[in-house]
């Protein structure tokens, strides 16, 4: 199946559809400008397709009603259920629950759910400290990624450190976030000093004329 056909089948939300697509696609443009990269290519876009497909598990959808339209909320919330109900509470590990289903029998499923599991802002020192491009690719691209569109990594540190304020307040946990925003800035510089490219030279725009050919990409079997 090419990876919309594996969208529906899942009903994965449209806004969590393009998200993981641009995703994909900020991915794509970083492997195309490192010919060294010691790596099919092809694992870490895979990873990027798939690495929010348990995510509605921990939507609020009443944050943001609009990203839920045609279907609407009510029918969202249903679909949320049938997930907790399938793959249980946590979006992690029903993410992974789906990529082992996906790529059941694929040579390349133990590698693609390495990548996913790399990506995630708490793993940012990690991934800095690590030689493994693959996990500064996938977890740069994502981070790369807003919920309407692709920015640059200082606005969405920014757009973060407001979230985190809220969500997760107090001392120790804002200072865990300027620790890993640090990270995520070195993990730029690492990527870029390999590359003709600016971070700057990847945008909504660039990553748009790839997603006609990401949305055709064959996933598993």
């Amino acid at each position: 199946m090419n990876i919309i056909e594996i969208y529906k089948k899942y009903k994965i939300t449209p806004a969590l559809q393009h998200h993981q697509l641009r995703v994909a696609g900020v991915a794509s443009i970083l492997c195309q400008e490192i010919p060294t990269i010691s790596e099919d290519t092809s694992n870490i876009v895979t990873a990027c397709l798939l690495h929010d497909m348990g995510n509605i598990i921990k939507f609020n959808m009443n944050l943001f009603p609009d990203f839920f339209e045609p279907e609407g909320v009510e029918y969202w919330q249903n679909v949320q259920q049938d997930f907790i109900r399938t793959y249980g509470n946590d979006e992690h590990e029903a993410t992974i629950t789906i990529v082992q289903e996906i790529l059941e029998g694929h040579t390349a499923k133990t590698r693609v759910i390495d990548l996913i599991d790399a990506i995630g802002f708490s793993n940012a020192k990690r991934n800095y400290e690590s030689n493994d491009f693959g996990w500064k690719i996938a977890a740069y691209s994502d981070m790369r990624v807003e919920p309407y569109g692709v920015t640059t990594l200082e606005k969405r540190l920014e757009d973060g450190n407001k979230r985190f304020k809220l969500n997760k307040p107090g001392k120790s946990r804002h200072d865990f976030f300027l620790e890993m925003a640090e990270y995520l800035k070195k993990i730029e510089q690492q990527i870029f000093e390999h590359i003709s490219a600016k971070p700057c030279t990847i945008t909504e725009e660039s990553v748009n004329v790839l997603i006609p050919e990401i949305r055709t990409i064959e996933i598993g079997s």
